[in-house]
């Protein structure tokens, strides 16, 4: 099975460049008279911080806003996460995209299968990695993180990446 979801992983790099749409029926639809969420970060990327991005705009609000601050510079307006004191962060034993799973009260088998790729990448560092599809997943992120310079183009490659993940997992769980 492992090995199967690593040839799915390399897939999900080949087909990077497809034009993807993604829908959640868990996401929050908000009308237009609804406040749009803010989450407030610090700047700089990492493969949690991405995989949280695209959580948070998939399954928390579709339309919810990610607002950057200096390293070190506090955080005083929308819900802060991926920094030491937020609620939503890396913990000694999950990952800030695994708070956000249990903040939220996630419960999407994929979602929590994501979770333990980001886990093995962020919590298990010096380790063997757990999955052998992590460091694919590790590789791919890193490298869109490298490649684009700004936070937009950033956010929206590797939301696109974690959308096309999501759907192979998806097939791969539902054959």
């Amino acid at each position: 099975m492992k090995l199967l979801i690593a040839s799915l992983l390399i897939f999900i790099a080949i087909s990077l460049q497809a034009d993807f749409s993604f829908s959640a029926e868990t996401v929050r639809d908000l009308s237009e008279k609804e406040k749009t969420l803010v989450f407030s970060t610090w700047e700089g990327f990492e493969v949690d911080k991405c995989a949280s991005i695209w959580l948070i705009k998939r399954f928390i609000d579709k339309n919810a806003k990610i607002k950057f601050f200096p390293k070190g510079d506090p955080i005083k307006e929308g819900i802060p996460f991926d920094r030491p004191e937020a609620k939503l962060r890396r913990y000694y034993n999950m990952s800030a995209f695994e708070s956000i799973l249990k903040y939220y009260n996630l419960k999407d088998p994929i979602l929590l299968y994501i979770g333990k790729i980001i886990h093995d990448v962020e919590v298990n560092i010096w380790e063997r990695k757990a999955l052998k599809e992590t460091l694919i997943v590790q590789d791919e992120v890193r490298k869109i993180i490298t490649k684009y310079k700004s936070n937009d183009e950033i956010i929206e490659k590797s939301c696109n990446y974690f959308d096309i993940l999501y759907q192979k997992i998806k097939l791969f769980l539902d054959n």
